[in-house]
């Protein structure tokens, strides 16, 4: 029980440190907002994706495909994007713009961020968990992606552009590392150490980095404006949707590196890239930022519980 509880804790512990360095960072003016949102774009374009491909390529995930696995987390998000997506939002909110907020932030999940993060804690970098936890979420976020679009044009607008989404998913930077990594796997390409080295150092500074930018963007000093939808939708997101999908999961079988990977992606808190793509598509941009630091902070207290949990009965 105790060591149990001491992975949970090595699990969550660090991440919520760096994101306390980066609220301080904020608070004494070390770096402001839109300096560090510069940051969060070379996160996205260069770090994340080479620690995704680090994972894939350290990991022999060609011989632990899940199709199963893969077609479980396909229809979820089916049900996910016309339950949580598109339905509820629009008969609980007033308008399309804070109902696209809402249904955007219920189905996407920080995954790479807290993902490779979690799963390196819990079974080490370069095992066949990290592996799985990686390869399911070269799955997930494309499709999430996809989603998320779907859902704010179909709320806002009513319609949505079918071939931008399609060019988007080809030049996603997690796409294009997630298939590099898979092509020098199948290939049986090895990268010379010397070059690697340099890959592993750059993905190295992934969690150190993006977590503490995440804590200088965290303000929560304007949620009380949206209060009763926040309640709903944090409780919805970090409550309900892992209460109602994580047993489920477990009940068809799913365990380890797959069960780990479930767990992040129903239990991860918003993706911080919902803000600006909020923002920019004519979305409520505010509810959009305050679901972020909000799933954000709650997420320190339930992926805590559900490791301990998951952990303390074998499962993971």
């Amino acid at each position: 029980m105790f060591e149990n509880f001491m992975t949970a804790l090595r699990v969550v512990l660090p991440l919520a440190l760096f994101m306390g360095i980066g609220v301080l960072v904020r608070t004494f003016k070390v770096v402001d907002r839109p300096t560090m949102r510069k940051v969060d774009g070379l996160c996205f374009r260069l770090f994340m994706p080479t620690l995704l491909f680090k994972n894939i390529y350290e990991s022999d995930v060609l011989h632990h495909m899940d199709g199963w696995g893969f077609l479980y987390v396909l229809v979820c998000i089916l049900i996910l994007f016309f339950v949580a997506g598109l339905l509820l939002p629009r008969r609980l909110l007033p308008d399309g713009d804070s109902a696209a907020a809402v249904g955007q932030a219920m189905i996407r999940p920080n995954y790479i961020l807290f993902g490779i993060a979690v799963g390196t804690s819990i079974f080490g970098s370069g095992s066949a968990g990290i592996g799985i936890v990686a390869l399911f979420g070269a799955l997930i976020v494309p499709l999430v992606n996809i989603f998320s679009t779907l859902i704010l044009e179909l709320n806002r607008s009513g319609k949505a552009d079918l071939k931008n989404l399609f060019l988007s998913i080809l030049k996603n930077p997690m796409i294009i590392a997630t298939l590099f990594a898979l092509t020098l796997l199948a290939l049986n390409i090895r990268i010379p150490d010397l070059l690697y080295t340099v890959v592993s150092d750059v993905a190295g500074v992934t969690t150190t980095i993006a977590f503490i930018s995440l804590g200088v963007s965290l303000d929560l000093s304007q949620t009380l404006s949206n209060r009763r939808t926040l309640i709903l939708a944090v409780l919805s997101r970090m409550v309900l949707i892992p209460l109602i999908f994580l047993p489920l999961s477990i009940a068809l079988g799913f365990r380890d590196g797959a069960l780990c990977a479930l767990m992040i992606f129903f239990a991860a808190p918003t993706a911080v890239a919902s803000y600006p793509m909020a923002v920019a598509m004519g979305a409520d941009g505010p509810l959009a930022g305050q679901l972020v630091c909000s799933t954000t902070v709650t997420s320190i207290f339930t992926i805590f519980c559900w490791t301990f949990l998951l952990r303390t009965f074998g499962l993971m």
